[in-house]
């Protein structure tokens, strides 16, 4: 608590005001940025629109979050591989689960998604292609401008993955 005071420039017994402990200040962080994640996502999102125009809205907006504050993903990362997210925890309800899994199951039921996938599959799906592009623009995004690179064709071809696949002919 002391280093977390030392850099945000106020006495450790002001933290302590507000949080009996690390472990309270770590919980809470944590649940602020679920919030702050689902606010994004549904600050960017209009069920007026088509799936497709969602979708992708909901891919760029997400990505843009992470990369713009790393924070978010970085603790996510470290959270979820900590001794903080329990079993218990894992099997709580989750806001942001809940906003994808809903999310989802719109496109599934407008029928602009495959039918027969659960909208847990496609959210793992996704926000891993989503996390996977922030790491490569974090990590090696220089070598992808030089290499003129859009990592957003990585929305494109999930999109063409996970939309209603046309009928086979017999």
């Amino acid at each position: 608590m002391s280093m977390v005071a030392k850099n945000s420039s106020v006495a450790a017994g002001t933290i302590y005001h507000y949080f009996e402990s690390k472990d309270e200040l770590i919980m809470e962080l944590y649940h602020y940025l679920v919030a702050k994640v689902v606010d994004a996502a549904q600050s960017g999102d209009d069920d007026q629109l088509p799936f497709k125009e969602r979708f992708m809205r909901f891919w760029h907006n997400m990505k843009k979050l992470y990369v713009q504050d790393r924070s978010i993903h970085r603790f996510m990362e470290q959270f979820y591989n900590s001794p903080y997210f329990t079993e218990e925890m894992e099997m709580t309800d989750n806001q942001w689960h809940n906003w994808m899994r809903n999310f989802f199951t719109d496109g599934i039921n407008s029928g602009e998604l495959r039918s027969g996938v659960k909208p847990e599959i496609l959210s793992i799906m996704v926000h891993g292609t989503i996390l996977s592009s922030v790491k490569v623009t974090i990590y090696h995004g220089k070598k992808m401008d030089m290499d003129q690179i859009n990592l957003g064709h990585i929305a494109e071809i999930v999109w063409d993955g996970i939309k209603k696949q046309p009928e086979a002919k017999s």
